[in-house]
């Protein structure tokens, strides 16, 4: 891709968050788009065959780099071979999210329009399906009997239980990262930790 093209449609995609800041994206027209950016509509329908066209490219953009993250920080549990100790158990998850939280800080502000009343509930949906495929991945790394383990603890599918951990855990590094003038990486790392090796109950203090 050229750097016009790459400028283009990269002012489209900014165009199409700015307004979006301002209305629910199902009221966005292509007009408002090219009022905002200052693109023509003939370059516009070069590119995209309409708003849902260009939203989409937003949103594949953003879950590339999720995906990425996601990857990176598979190292984290990469050559466990034995059942870890509560203070392994620990570092292992302040590690695991490294590279996950830099993304969502570096994409603080995106996150948080494509995951407003603005936005599109599919957009969270789709980081609840990546999220959940690289669980998945993990935990067949730390423990291959993880699938069993679930089904005697659990009475649903350990699917149903990993696909509503990662519900929670996203929400909770979204709700994070609007603290980022008060909150580090390194802050958020700790407390995501502590919110993976504790119940709930325990992490609020109700019980031991």
């Amino acid at each position: 891709m050229d750097i016009r093209t790459q400028t283009t449609k990269s002012n489209l995609k900014k165009a199409l968050l700015q307004c979006m800041k301002k209305q629910a994206f199902s009221e966005i027209k292509v007009k408002d788009i090219i009022l905002a950016s200052g693109i023509s509509s003939r370059t516009f329908y070069q590119y995209y065959k309409d708003t849902h066209a260009l939203l989409l490219a937003v949103e594949d953009d953003i879950l590339a780099e999720f995906n990425k993250a996601l990857l990176a920080d598979r190292s984290a549990v990469n050559g466990i071979d034995h059942v870890l100790s509560q203070d392994e158990l620990i570092t292992v998850a302040e590690n695991i999210s490294r590279n996950s939280i830099s993304f969502f800080l570096k994409n603080k502000t995106k996150l948080e329009i494509l995951t407003s009343d603005n936005g599109d509930i599919r957009f969270f949906n789709k980081m609840v399906e990546y999220a959940n495929k690289e669980f998945a991945v993990r935990m067949e790394k730390m423990n291959p009997n993880y699938k069993a383990i679930l089904a005697q603890e659990q009475s649903l599918p350990p699917e149903i239980v990993l696909g509503i951990f990662d519900i929670n855990i996203i929400n909770v590094v979204l709700q994070l990262i609007k603290y980022n003038d008060e909150l580090s990486p390194a802050d958020m790392r700790r407390y995501i930790a502590g919110y993976l090796t504790r119940t709930p109950l325990q992490f609020l203090g109700l019980m031991q």
